[in-house]
């Protein structure tokens, strides 16, 4: 049995746009939508239990803030156009 096969099933409705886009994203990492998911959430999970302790407004300051990094790190990393690039 692999790793990701073991654990509870959680499902939810997600709106057409969004699952158009983690697609997207998937195919690109070459990776099933559910890993991407998972990680995404891990990820985010991770960062809400760190920063607990801060309170809901900081931590919603926090998330925003985090949103508008990954916004900016993915649009460096879309204007890449060889491995080269990457090491700038």
């Amino acid at each position: 049995m692999i790793e990701e096969a073991k654990g509870r099933k959680i499902t939810f409705h997600c709106p057409e746009k969004i699952a158009e886009r983690l697609d997207k994203i998937a195919e690109k990492s070459d990776i099933p939508r559910s890993k991407l998911v998972l990680n995404m959430v891990e990820i985010m999970l991770d960062f809400a239990e760190m920063t607990q302790k801060v309170g809901v407004l900081q931590m919603s300051v926090l998330f925003r803030d985090a949103g508008a990094k990954l916004k900016e790190v993915a649009h460096k990393w879309r204007e890449k156009t060889s491995l080269k690039d990457i090491e700038k």
